[in-house]
């Protein structure tokens, strides 16, 4: 059972009713999670700030309040509330210049994150040992994002809970989609996307040779996939690790498999998930991308997206 709660800009806790529609949206790639919920309307319902959904006694959303309708119509009158979760504040705060000489986890949380309400983080408190630098017009997410890429080398993640991941996306749950025996399904889409594989980057590694360094995804080559892109390395902003980079974003965008279901699924972005279906057969290695979870009075449904886990591209 799903319980709605929110805190007015006076500090009181309301508790809201099950709502009449939701929609939930949850992306790998995208740094705030959005929801959006509306009710028969409530009067006199005073500002909201934040909003927290349970599952049970999970979190699945917690987050600031961005909006705050009255809609009237000649079908209905509805309140509706519109949120991010706690990404939101640091997507939204430009960050002070300053610059850092060896910053420790500890104090980038300190000064980016502690003073919009987010309290905690999940990750050791590593040294970073070189200079960072956070620019002007950089937000507080941007300093967070940029110092766990050069000291953990992964992008942080604001999970439900409001909770920073530092060590980015980690999930333990594990899905398995199946009409007989597993998580049942209305509908599926596998999509094989050659058009964004790329099968080579040709570097240019200094200013007198030409683009003399090949770097081949060997499994697009088997596929009889041609599409080339040319990468000038001698640039300060650019170096032949970004060629490789280049290559398997190419390849974690050429697949997808969908999958729509009539069970709420919200807090297993990053699971693990196989698929068996009686069409296209087992699939395996794949994790969940994307959530995109919706309440109407008809029932509720979510859609997942899935892509592959990625095995390493020869050079």
């Amino acid at each position: 059972m799903l319980t709605f709660n929110a805190l007015d800009i006076y500090g009181n806790e309301i508790v809201l009713p099950i709502p009449s529609y939701m929609t939930l949206n949850r992306d790998e790639g995208v740094p705030a999670d959005d929801i959006s919920i509306s009710f028969p309307v409530i009067k006199d319902l005073p500002e909201l700030c934040e909003l927290t959904i349970r599952e049970e006694s999970e979190i699945i959303f917690y987050g600031q309040v961005d909006e705050q309708q009255t809609v009237v119509s000649s079908s209905a009158v509805l309140t509706r509330i519109v949120a991010r979760s706690m990404a939101a504040v640091l997507l939204d705060n430009e960050s002070k210049p300053v610059s850092y000489y060896c910053p420790s986890t500890s104090i980038v949380f300190s000064r980016h994150l502690e003073p919009f309400n987010i309290t905690s983080y999940k990750g050791n408190d590593v040294v970073l040992k070189e200079t960072l630098n956070i620019a002007k017009g950089m937000t507080n997410w941007q300093a967070l994002y940029t110092f766990c890429m050069r000291a953990y080398g992964k992008p942080p993640r604001i999970e439900a809970d409001g909770t920073v991941n530092l060590n980015g996306i980690e999930c333990d749950k594990s899905v398995y989609f199946s009409n007989v025996d597993g998580v049942h399904y209305i509908s599926l889409k596998e999509n094989n996307k050659r058009c964004n594989t790329l099968s080579d980057v040709w570097v240019k590694l200094s200013a007198g040779d030409g683009y003399v360094l090949n770097v081949i995804n060997e499994d697009a080559k088997a596929r009889k996939i041609k599409r080339e892109r040319y990468l000038d390395a001698t640039s300060a902003s650019a170096s032949p690790i970004v060629a490789q980079t280049m290559i398997r974003n190419s390849v974690d965008n050429s697949y997808e498999l969908i999958v729509v279901s009539p069970e709420r699924l919200v807090n297993v972005l990053g699971a693990s998930a196989i698929v068996d279906d009686s069409y296209i057969g087992r699939r395996e290695n794949l994790y969940v991308s994307n959530i995109y979870y919706n309440l109407t009075p008809d029932g509720e449904r979510t859609t997942v997206t899935l892509k592959r886990r990625q095995e390493n591209v020869d050079t």
